[in-house]
């Protein structure tokens, strides 16, 4: 008996059970959340805020990089959907309607710029940082429009948004980043130099992308495999993808993302296909999100001129946002508004990187990455409210009805 109580602490310290814990703890409270016309995600941030920096301390950063592969499959599971969600030939047909999501994404890299540098930081950071808030988070939008079974025009524009914003901000921080690399102590190559190598990366994601994608639609036509047996292919295809944009440094985010569109114009069975992969994207949320939360520390909130800029940054991106469609004619002023606020949600440097594609960037200074950390955490406690409300404002969701 004494031996079973000896060996107790260390199963409650191992760290897959610790993540486990943190998951079903978030998913209970999600559905409980849920059942009372709150978004679901809010449970893995509760169950992140609890678990984590500012509670118990039990998932921190070290921990995680434990199941860093097991992130990266999650989030290769999102940032496929994400792609999925992209209509090309709608942006391009549009006209109008696809400039004004594209000018929105540059708005809110500039609008953020011009913040940053307004309260003191560097251009080479306040560049780095604007780079990373062009991107709406994937996880949030694509979470909320799930969890409320959304559909319609701004959601539509919504997901075509999340994807160009993606790219965006890819190509945005890949000058970013090669800026700051030949700019540091040990540099080896000049900007050029950077810039060619940052690129090189983004080909051989694509490269990789159509590698995979061949492979899995070879294989579908050689064994004549049914659509419903088809998703099983699909995700042996995306973890050789993540695997390979791994091992060779490559950019995860462009390859998975294109693994989406290249799906999307190839699958016609899509409602079989989602019906398969549904509840791992629905975990993946969760645990992505879960892991964000987790590494909030809610004290950096209490920084009166960190949080004032953060707030500054988050209210421009939004206006930016909102600003950039009024041009259109495709939308009404409330479906604009309902855009703008459903596109509110930002993104760190890890999940917009994914892997280690842009590794060795150097570390920001202390007032930089309090902005930074402010932000993410302004992020963890409203976006996913704003998001789940800029739906319902548009009158495209549709709880309850998700069989029907």
């Amino acid at each position: 008996m004494s031996d079973e109580v000896a060996d107790l602490p260390l199963w409650l310290l191992s760290p897959l059970a610790i993540v486990g814990a943190g998951l079903l703890l978030s998913q209970v409270i999600g559905v409980l959340l849920k059942a009372r016309g709150w978004p679901k995600l809010y449970g893995a941030v509760i169950a992140g805020l609890i678990l984590g920096m500012s509670g118990f301390a039990l998932i921190d950063a070290p921990l995680l990089m434990q199941f860093q592969e097991l992130f990266n499959a999650a989030a290769a599971l999102v940032l496929f959907e994400v792609g999925r969600k992209m209509d090309l030939s709608w942006l391009w047909r549009s006209g109008r309607e696809g400039a004004a999501l594209l000018l929105g994404c540059l708005l809110r890299g500039v609008g953020t710029l011009a913040v940053l540098v307004a309260c003191g930081l560097g251009w080479s950071e306040a560049a780095f940082i604007a780079a990373i808030m062009i991107a709406v988070n994937p996880v949030v939008f694509t979470s909320m429009v799930s969890d409320s079974n959304a559909s319609g025009v701004a959601t539509y524009a919504g997901g075509n948004t999340v994807g160009i914003s993606q790219l965006v901000a890819l190509l945005a921080l890949s000058a970013s980043v090669a800026w700051m690399r030949s700019h540091g102590v040990n540099s080896e190559l000049g900007f050029s130099g950077e810039l060619v190598r940052q690129g090189s990366k983004l080909a051989l994601g694509a490269a990789i992308a159509l590698l995979c994608y061949g492979l899995y639609a070879l294989a579908s036509r050689i064994s004549r495999a049914q659509a419903s047996l088809r998703p099983g292919f699909l995700l042996a295809a995306l973890m050789m993808d993540l695997g390979l944009c791994s091992v060779t440094s490559s950019s995860a985010l462009l390859s998975l993302l294109l693994m989406g569109v290249l799906l999307r114009n190839a699958e016609t069975r899509e409602n079989v296909f989602q019906a398969q992969v549904k509840t791992a994207q629905d975990i993946g949320y969760a645990l992505l999100f879960m892991m964000s939360a987790a590494l909030v520390e809610l004290q950096h909130l209490l920084n009166w001129l960190p949080l004032l800029a953060a707030l500054l940054v988050f209210a421009v991106r939004m206006g930016l946002t909102r600003a950039a469609l009024t041009p259109s004619g495709a939308w009404s002023r409330t479906k604009k508004n309902a855009i703008a606020l459903s596109l509110c949600s930002l993104v760190s440097f890890g999940s917009l990187v994914v892997d280690n594609s842009m590794s060795g960037t150097g570390y920001m200074s202390d007032i930089a990455a309090s902005v930074m950390a402010a932000l993410l955490a302004i992020n963890v406690l409203i976006a996913p409210g704003l998001t789940w409300y800029g739906l319902k404002l548009a009158g495209e969701t549709h709880e309850g009805n998700e069989h029907g």
